[in-house]
């Protein structure tokens, strides 16, 4: 038997580029990629469900030297490099790849798993996960709650070798060993000894052939794995698993902590519930640190999820969805939570997507699971080939596919501001609700399953008033934008979003900020000293942060409290219902402040003074309506 490297005869058929579609899809964002398809192939390959499955990545530098049949690489990539130089993007590739291989020294990133039950099938001539694995192309015989679906996947450790070769080693399940490298390059010609057409002999002619690309190394004669042990590290395998060996690993000295935010985003469940532990050079990741190196290391979205796992707040629901089976859903309202997103994971817990477009203003996170096999395989049927969004014209039934999803993100949606309206916030900030204040007046208004009400024509189905959010006022008709258009100046959001995911929004008002003909001592009745003017007329004042909220349902009162970003004398407040078809002025009542200091008020209007930048103001006041409302509220003064 001779071992080597072999890169068959494309028998004048197909020459292959060095743009291979497989590795080019996972090019965008390596570490994230090979993370993901990594843990993935090892959680479907999982032996004992009552342990976790561990994987290990460990970089080396060896000697090139160290590389079984190096001299017969050396020459495939020269004469590659030969081959397409006249290709801008083949010879980078390949002057890069030669520079490596003619070098010393080599990176080598092994990944290894454990508690999986190797790669079965390595005897086996066609249908067995070797194959699918090692030799195949688009080709997945994964089922259920497995993670692939195209095949494609195995593509991501090329992705991250700057030479496109892999090495895999097997103990399996059934003790066989076994051991075959893969090559992924471009087609290449050269010279090989021609073989007798009679005999099928090797003659001493020699022609021109063109190869395939792709290389294996193992047992040359049909290609063959070689089935006893192998190692690039000195690693000795004992137990039963897999390892992978990426040559030529691409050079980042931030793969590590890349890795380990990668592993922390798309496998946070799986680790938390203790089905995952990974160790990434010297760095341990499972359920028992977990929380240690979210904070070190996730992202801010990553922390939300994190939170929603371990709050004692974080609300539950479980659901049989459309006849598939249970999905379950777990929700978390809180006034740092700004990312707003839902974590959408499988049932293994490998996140596929961050669901948004849910609410601009509410401020959560949430965590949606597709618990039973067969709501779980059936999204599966939708999935991209990166795993990392739902597309309906990739199911056999397309128009069922978007009605399942629509309904999907529409029970996400109900049970999230359900939830937010019987919660209060305790503030919400003006600065980072920014892009969804408007520039001429604040607007506190409640929800009731994403309608208006109508106070014009004495409409209202609310039943209680608890979450109040800052959005526009609605005095024009509405229109869908894109969300990328929110800044541009011309527009205001409501922070509305439709059952299609759209932004609900209105034009903004060409108000002026200033009020005109207006004498504020005459207005509320407050005596004047001799001498005393207005040189100017009030303008709005801006608030850093904002809150309104029902203060006492009984009596109708509610509770006003904001901090204004500039001081102004002589200021006041005004205040609208809102309804559907416009703003009508509110009848104050009464008004104190804080210390229960009764102020003065007049039609929509409570006089508040003077006020400080920067200092935090309270107003209770009631108002002349039997029902709980909606309301627009802004404060106007005068330049001290």
């Amino acid at each position: 038997m001779k071992i080597g490297w072999n890169f068959p005869s494309n028998d004048n058929g197909c020459v292959n580029g060095v743009s291979e579609a497989g590795i080019e899809t996972f090019r965008g964002d390596v570490f994230k990629s090979l993370a993901k398809e990594i843990c993935q192939n090892s959680l479907d390959a999982r032996l004992d469900d009552n342990k976790p499955v561990r994987i290990e990545f460990y970089l080396s530098n060896i000697d090139i030297q160290d590389i079984p049949d190096f001299e017969r690489l050396q020459e495939v990539f020269i004469l590659s490099k030969k081959y397409w130089e006249d290709n801008k993007k083949a010879n980078a590739f390949y002057k890069k790849a030669v520079e490596i291989l003619m070098s010393k020294k080599i990176r080598l990133l092994r990944i290894s798993d454990f508690n999986t039950t190797g790669i079965t099938g390595s005897r086996e001539k066609k249908s067995s996960n070797w194959i699918d694995l090692v030799k195949s192309s688009g080709v997945s015989n994964k089922t259920g709650t497995a993670g692939g679906s195209y095949g494609i996947g195995k593509n991501a450790p090329f992705a991250s070798s700057e030479l496109r070769i892999v090495y895999y080693r097997t103990l399996d399940k059934d003790n066989i060993r076994a051991y075959q490298g893969v090559a992924k390059l471009a087609s290449f010609e050269e010279e090989r000894l021609d073989k007798d057409n009679i005999w099928g002999s090797l003659s001493k002619k020699k022609k021109k052939i063109m190869t395939q690309g792709i290389g294996f190394y193992g047992n040359i004669e049909n290609n063959l794995p070689v089935f006893e042990d192998f190692s690039l590290d000195n690693f000795k395998r004992t137990e039963i698993g897999t390892d992978l060996y990426i040559l030529g690993f691409v050079k980042d000295d931030d793969w590590k902590n890349e890795m380990i935010k990668s592993v922390l985003s798309s496998y946070l469940l799986s680790i938390y519930n203790g089905d995952l532990e990974i160790i990434i050079e010297n760095i341990l990741i499972n359920k028992t640190n977990l929380e240690d190196l979210v904070q070190e290391y996730a992202d801010d979205l990553t922390k939300d999820y994190y939170q929603v796992l371990c709050s004692p707040n974080t609300v539950h629901k479980e659901k049989e969805f459309a006849g598939l089976g249970n999905i379950t859903l777990d929700i978390l309202i809180g006034k740092d939570l700004n990312k707003r997103k839902v974590l959408m994971a499988r049932g293994n817990g490998m996140k596929i997507f961050d669901k948004n477009r849910i609410s601009s203003t509410m401020q959560f996170a949430g965590i949606c699971i597709l618990k039973d096999r067969k709501v779980d395989e059936y999204f599966r049927s939708m999935e991209t080939q990166q795993h990392d969004k739902w597309e309906p014209n990739r199911h056999d039934n397309k128009k069922e596919a978007e009605k399942i999803i629509k309904e999907l993100y529409k029970f996400i949606k109900d049970e999230i501001k359900d939830l937010g309206r019987n919660t209060i916030l305790d503030e919400m900030d003006a600065v980072g609700a920014s892009e969804y204040l408007p520039d001429e007046v604040i607007e506190v208004k409640t929800k009731e399953q994403n309608k208006k009400e109508s106070l014009l024509n004495k409409t209202s189905s609310v039943s209680s008033l608890k979450k109040i959010e800052v959005i526009t006022p609605n005095k024009e008709g509405t229109q869908i934008i894109d969300e990328a258009n929110l800044n541009n100046g011309n527009i205001n959001v409501e922070g509305e979003i439709n059952d299609n995911g759209d932004l609900v929004a209105r034009k903004k008002h060409n108000k002026s900020n200033k009020q005109t003909d207006f004498n504020v001592y005459e207005y509320f009745g407050i005596p004047s000293n001799e001498g005393d003017s207005l040189l100017e007329n009030p303008s709005k004042i801006e608030p850093l942060s904002f809150r309104l909220f029902l203060y006492d349902k009984n009596n109708k009162e509610y509770k006003l409290s904001f901090v204004p970003k500039r001081s102004s004398c002589n200021s006041y407040i005004k205040i609208y219902l809102m309804g559907e078809q416009g703003s009508i002025p509110a009848s104050v009542s009464t008004a104190y402040d804080s210390k229960k200091n009764k102020m003065s008020c007049k039609n929509n209007n409570i006089y508040i003074g003077d006020l400080i930048a920067n200092q935090k103001y309270t107003i209770i006041y009631s108002i002349d309506n039997d029902e709980l409302c909606s309301m627009e509220v802004s404060i106007h003064g005068y330049n001290k």
